[in-house]
């Protein structure tokens, strides 16, 4: 279960849910929670070589483990991902599309200083009664891939699409190297043969 179970009974979800739909529930579900409209999304931007940012799809500003999320309540569009655990991992990026974007995130995002920066995506869930955080939850991590953007001053047009790849970016482009040595010492301690990989005959292609 994603949510705590402590928000199942929580007296304000409870009280909110009976008086929207009519009922006299005493416990909710997880699904009944996920329908409350009350779950936003929380984006932390972490740069290479400049300040983080905290952006949230909340329509106010919101104080979420000691971090405050500014509102940017013109997150469009999200895709976001799903890890398979089979015998191999399975690396799906996510998205998001921002409309209305500031300047200034526009001019790093167009000039490099965003290329690589690390992303994480929280679920949130907010007291409907204040609209105070009762969960955060990370459910994604990833770096930053890529952008396109679609501007067009004549129609108002002002659009950025983030590709995130995932927390295995590193493992999609060297995880045979990576891991063979580890794989065939696991079987043959200490035999060292896959060491050789890149150093012998580096032209040719080795597979394990």
């Amino acid at each position: 279960m994603i949510i705590d179970e402590s928000l199942l009974t929580n007296t304000d979800l409870l009280e909110y849910w009976n008086i929207t739909k009519g009922n006299n529930k005493t416990r909710l579900t997880e699904q009944d929670i996920y329908s409350m409209g009350i779950i936003v999304k929380c984006v932390d931007v972490i740069p290479i070589s400049t300040s983080a940012f905290f952006l949230t799809d909340a329509y106010v500003d919101i104080e979420a483990n000691g971090v405050t999320y500014i509102s940017s309540p013109d997150f469009l569009d999200s895709s976001f991902s799903t890890v398979t655990e089979k015998k191999d991992i399975n690396n799906n990026g996510t998205s998001f599309k921002v409309a209305n974007v500031q300047q200034s995130y526009l001019s790093m995002a167009l000039n490099g200083t965003l290329n690589n920066a690390k992303v994480n995506i929280y679920m949130t869930i907010l007291n409907p009664a204040n609209g105070v955080v009762l969960s955060h939850i990370r459910y994604f991590t990833g770096y930053i891939d890529g952008f396109s953007t679609d501007i067009n001053p004549l129609e108002g047009k002002n659009e950025l699409t983030i590709n995130i790849n995932s927390t295995w970016k590193k493992l999609d482009q060297t995880q045979r190297v990576l891991s063979s040595t580890s794989v065939h010492q696991s079987v043959h301690q200490g035999d060292k043969f896959f060491d050789l990989i890149g150093v012998v005959q580096s032209s040719q292609i080795w597979k394990s």
